[in-house]
């Protein structure tokens, strides 16, 4: 085995390792990222079935329409 073979042998053995250490960190940034995101996501889309379950009268009372439902939702 040449010594470029077995440099590059033990550099992709300390390349997984490094990885493997900074996966856990990595993986739950990613997944508060996502939790955060589908939080957001499930709030919106309640506030949604809320204002769409509202009257015409009703909207028009807190100063909305139907066509302004998704702008107030940030869509």
């Amino acid at each position: 085995m040449s010594s470029t073979i077995k440099n590059h042998a033990t550099l992709s053995k300390i390349g997984s390792l490094v990885f493997v250490r900074q996966t856990p960190a990595l993986a739950a940034e990613h997944h508060n990222s996502l939790l955060k995101s589908l939080r957001n996501w499930r709030e919106r889309r309640a506030a949604a079935a809320e204002l769409n379950a509202l009257s015409d009268r009703n909207l028009a009372d807190i100063g909305l329409s139907r066509a302004d439902i998704p702008a107030v939702l940030g869509r």
